[in-house]
């Protein structure tokens, strides 16, 4: 498969990913939502795409088809439920997301692999993309919303992602594009515990974020446009963060990238929770987001060391539900959002202690050693 529509579908999913979270102060408004059920829609949303990552197997081209028709299925249906049944919806959607963030991810990956380079590298640039749709979308939202309805943004996003099932389906290169079948649970646990963990929480502290921050800036009483700056700044430190690390990969050793994201991360989360208007929520967004940035992808290259299917994906996927809806959950029982944002503050601690026990510089001298070394247990060619 070519390299261009792969990152144009994945910038897609950026748009995606972030779309709930940018449009939940309108959603919660017009579908009547306290914060806990707020919650749950994240969490059935990424819960769905915890399950699409999992069941990501056989030929890669197929569930990419699969996810990118499912994505479009379900943005119809939420475009016209007008609340009824939004969680099963939401689910649907994030099935479909899960699947084909996660196609496009191993499709990249092993062709990546096949030519020797650094697959941790590529994983930064293509997540650049995926965050760069991530950042469009708070304004796009905000545009369908001034224009007094989302359902125009919805339906364009299930358009795009017809036609990128269309491209698939001409597709006839499958050549290093399949999986192997079975769930590959046995695999999974080839991945030390730590940096399953490190990689359930960086994506939980990122769903979290995304997904509150706009309701957060929002009750404390920056306007609407500041309420969009804000997301839009978190996701454009995210793209920022990655870009910079895709261009520099070999200024720092991934080891030191990870530990540094990970204080900042714990800094700029703080400012978050301290709270107040005007440039404060929008610079601690925006090095929040630049802290998250590499974390992901860096993780994740590592963890495809040690086994190259769908199961981290699911480990992920988990993560990014778990902690939205945590932060739902203690927002509604302490009737403050703010304090809701300790639990992706905890997160970050976590990953900040895990980061200076756990053996990082070992795994970033094996990269380029481990990237070599075939998986047959896992890793099958069509």
């Amino acid at each position: 498969m070519k390299a261009l529509p792969l990152y144009v579908g994945f910038a897609a999913t950026g748009v995606g990913v972030a779309l709930p979270g940018a449009i939940l102060p309108t959603l919660s408004v017009r579908w009547h939502l306290g914060d806990a059920q707020a919650g749950q829609l994240f969490f059935a949303a990424w819960v769905g795409s915890a399950l699409g990552s999992l069941l990501v197997r056989g030929s890669l081209r197929t569930m990419l088809i699969l996810g990118s028709a499912l994505v479009s299925c379900a943005a119809l249906c939420i475009a016209y439920s007008g609340g009824q049944g939004a969680n099963a919806f939401l689910a649907l959607y994030g099935f479909g997301l899960g699947m084909t963030m996660t196609s496009i991810t191993l499709i990249r990956q092993q062709q990546v692999a096949s030519l020797g380079n650094s697959t941790g590298t590529e994983m930064v640039r293509l997540n650049s993309t995926w965050a760069g749709g991530a950042v469009l979308c708070p304004t796009l939202a905000a545009r369908a919303l001034a224009l007094g309805s989302i359902r125009p943004l919805l339906l364009c996003l299930a358009a795009f992602f017809i036609l990128l099932a269309v491209w698939s389906v001409m597709q006839s290169d499958r050549r290093a594009s399949a999986i192997a079948k079975s769930l590959p649970w046995s695999a999974l646990k080839r991945i030390p515990p730590g940096l399953i963990c490190m990689i359930f929480l960086a994506t939980g502290v990122e769903a979290a974020t995304g997904g509150w921050l706009s309701t957060y800036t929002r009750r404390g009483g920056d306007s609407v446009t500041a309420t969009v700056a804000a997301l839009t700044c978190f996701w454009a430190g995210l793209m920022v963060s990655r870009i910079f690390w895709s261009v520099f990969d070999h200024w720092m050793s991934h080891d030191y990238v990870i530990r540094l994201s990970m204080a900042l991360m714990v800094i700029s989360s703080m400012l978050l929770f301290a709270g107040g208007a005007g440039l404060v929520p929008v610079l601690a967004a925006f090095l929040l987001g630049f802290a998250i940035g590499p974390a992901y992808p860096l993780l994740l290259a590592w963890a495809l060391r040690f086994q190259r299917a769908g199961s981290i994906f699911f480990i992920a996927g988990v993560g990014a539900a778990s902690l939205p809806w945590l932060m739902g959950v203690l927002s509604w029982r302490t009737g403050s959002l703010r304090i809701g944002f300790g639990v992706p503050i905890l997160g970050a601690l976590v990953m900040l202690m895990l980061s200076l026990v756990l053996p990082l510089k070992v795994w970033s001298q094996n990269d380029r050693a481990l990237q070599q070394e075939p998986d047959h247990d896992v890793l099958t060619t069509g």
